[in-house]
């Protein structure tokens, strides 16, 4: 009986250690690598649309974006997707009411300003990736109203996906409208 146990415990003792889970460092080097070449791409496609709305040109603009866009505004409007015709309506009235637009890439904070392009995860771990399909844009925009001469200046978030056409697909933005007509009417 007492050898019986002994080999019980020696079995065990081997199956134990067989079924070891992987160390941190070998897990690591299974997980997959973060695709840097797609990201860039894909920043450098919102970046040439960025400039173009700067240069207010509605054209290169209608071009980088998909017939099948679909847009959330960043005024609240009960979460309904809007379409390609609506953003361009939207970017034609920022056109014909601000000169001088520009966009500052960059998450500021009170040590520096940080990179304003992000994608992937590793937080929560049930949805983390490093596949970037969206990209997580934070800057600044500022520009100059038309009719007041009054420069204005509003912080910007966005949630953009490019297709594999290389045109945007999706976009969802937010910043504080609100603000921005205060900056407008502020004596």
């Amino acid at each position: 009986m007492k050898k019986q146990l002994i080999t019980l415990t020696v079995i065990g003792l081997f199956a134990l250690s067989a079924c070891k889970q992987a160390a941190p460092e070998e897990e690591m080097t299974q997980k997959e690598t973060p695709n840097y070449a797609a990201f860039e791409s894909k920043v450098a496609i919102i970046s040439a649309f960025y400039k173009a709305h700067e240069a207010e040109n509605l054209e290169a603009l209608g071009n980088m974006l998909s017939d099948t866009l679909q847009w959330s505004p960043p005024q609240y409007n009960g979460n309904q997707w809007l379409g390609k015709e609506d953003l361009m309506a939207a970017l034609k009235n920022y056109h014909e009411n601000f000169e001088d637009i520009r966009f500052t890439s960059g998450v500021v904070t009170p040590d520096s300003t940080a990179s304003g392009y992000w994608s992937g995860s590793v937080f929560p771990e049930g949805t983390a990736t490093t596949v970037p399909t969206d990209i997580r844009v934070y800057g600044t925009w500022n520009a100059t109203h038309t009719e007041s001469g009054k420069s204005i200046g509003l912080k910007f978030y966005a949630l953009i996906s490019v297709n594999d056409e290389g045109k945007i697909a999706s976009a969802s933005d937010y910043f504080d409208v609100n603000g921005l007509a205060a900056q407008i009417a502020a004596e």
